[in-house]
Order: C-alpha cells, then structure tokens, then sequence
C-alpha cells in the first residue's frame, strides 16, 4: 500500500516529485543520465536503492533514493547525506559524522573525476549506511552498507605516507540478535513459531552471558490507539514470562512497549500487517 505524502517538493525544472509516495521510482527508471561519470554512477547506484526500499514496501525511502537518482540524471549536485536529515541512534552519530567528513573530503580532493565509479560508490553506501542506521532493525543490512562505503572509500582516499601503527585491538564479538516473534491478529498469545525463537533467545543469551534482555512490543494499526498500547504490553510481557520461566533471570530480562507508533510496515490506520504485530528481543552486555 503507498502512503500520499503531504508536500510537494521541487527537485529541478525537468523533475516533480509525484503526490504518493512510492511513485518516483518509475519516474526515476525513465529518466535518462546525463552529465558526468560521477552522477551516472551515482544515479544508477541510488535507482538500485530505490529499488531495494520499495521491495520491502518502505516507499517514503524509496521515493528519497529516486529523487536523488533523478537530481544526478539531471547532472545536478547531489551531496552525500547530511546527519541531520535522519533520527539515528546517538551512539552512531559520531561515527557517521567521521564517515561523512572523510568521504566530503576525498571528493574535494578530487575523487569523482579520477575514479567517478568508486566515488559513486562511496556516495551511495554512505546514504545506504544512513538509511539502515536510522531503521537500526537490519544488523546485516547496516553491516553490508558500511563495508561497501569503507571499501569504496578506502579506493578513493589518498591516503599519506605515515609510519606503521600497531594494529588496534580487535573488537569484542557482536551479541547476536535482534530477534523477533510475531502475534496474530489482537492476541497476545505466543505462537508455537514465537516459543521456538524465544528457546534460542534462551539459548544465547546464556551462552553469551549477556547482562540484560529487552523485549520490546509492538501493534499494527488496526483498532485504538490506547487499546494497542495496552495489546503491546502485553505481548512484551507474554515474552517476558516465557524467559523467565525458562530460566532467565529476573532483574536480566526487560520491557518496553510502543504500541502502533513503530512499524516495520508503514500502512493507513486501520489496517492490518502481521509484521507490525511483535515483540523485538535485543540483548546488552
């Protein structure tokens, strides 16, 4: 389902944004490249990004990717984007910040004309990078954008001579998870399909020896909005009993619960999408 967006936004005399969102991917496909090599690698890149978001069905990021794809078939100037322009996560703004600082930095220096294709690379995995970070619900997919942006970047940056540093100590394993169990249709029962993954939540959490579990419930938009704030927490906490009687301990396992305000699946009030109807697990050291 596509969700009308509420302004129209100008992009250049040849190019309007349509009225719904999930609609500028087409427009973007017909476009035809002009300009640079620099902006035909960057418009290819950002029309496969597009691409990607509307296949999961998030058409305000897709319609964001094809509206830089069209501004870079126009031979525009399309900028890496800015930090501010998404909510990410706090512990992940200094590090983006950084990333984008080195990747303004090798294009002022020249990057996108002696090798347009790697820079457009860059570009494209930074905001890609951006986009997972902000959802911060994929960990593969965050991971995949960010070594495509450091590879390519490490293939632009001229990097000075300076001597050899001892290797930096290498990071502490990733916790695994996130996990997430879903509900039917205003229940809060768990699923035989939802027991099964809370006996490896189990599972892992021991095995990593983690210091604390948050289960995090959620609701899709069909019924009240209080009522689904209520559904939530009760969800959360069918999780919760499920690991404490599992063997988790008391003080270690948490809960929190958005009702409706958090979808994976952004759709019109009312509607229903099982994959808004969950409960997310994540752990913590």
């Amino acid at each position: 389902m596509f969700k009308c967006a509420r302004v129209l936004v100008p992009l250049s005399s040849a190019f309007l944004l349509s009225a719904c969102a999930g609609f500028q991917l087409e427009n973007a496909k017909n476009a035809t490249p002009s300009g640079s090599d620099f902006n035909a690698g960057l418009y290819k890149g950002y029309l496969d990004l597009a691409g990607s978001e509307f296949a999961e069905a998030d058409y305000p990021d897709s319609d964001v990717f094809a509206n830089r794809a069209l501004e870079a078939a126009s031979n525009n100037s399309v900028q890496p984007e800015a930090i501010n322009a998404r909510k990410l996560p706090a512990d992940k703004v200094g590090e983006l910040s950084s990333a984008r600082e080195q990747l303004v930095a090798a294009l002022g220096a020249g990057a996108a004309g002696r090798k347009p294709a790697e820079a457009a690379r860059a570009q494209v995995m930074f905001d890609c990078w951006m986009q997972e970070q902000e959802e911060n619900i994929q960990p593969k997919d965050i991971a995949a954008c960010r070594a495509g942006f450091a590879a390519a970047l490490a293939q632009i940056v001229q990097a000075p001579k300076i001597a050899a540093k001892a290797p930096a100590p290498a990071p502490a394993p990733a916790l695994p998870g996130p996990y997430v169990v879903y509900f039917d249709f205003d229940n809060d029962k768990l699923t035989p399909d939802a027991k099964s993954v809370l006996a490896k939540v189990v599972r892992d959490a021991e095995q990593a020896k983690v210091t604390k579990v948050v289960a995090s419930g959620h609701a899709d938009r069909a019924g009240d909005q209080g009522y689904n704030a209520g559904l939530a927490t009760r969800r959360a906490d069918a999780v919760r009993l499920f690991l404490l009687e599992s063997g988790l301990a008391k003080g270690k396992v948490l809960t929190d619960a958005f009702g409706e305000k958090l979808p994976v699946v952004s759709t019109e009030d009312g509607v229903q999408e099982q994959r808004n109807r969950r409960v997310e697990i994540k752990f913590s050291k």
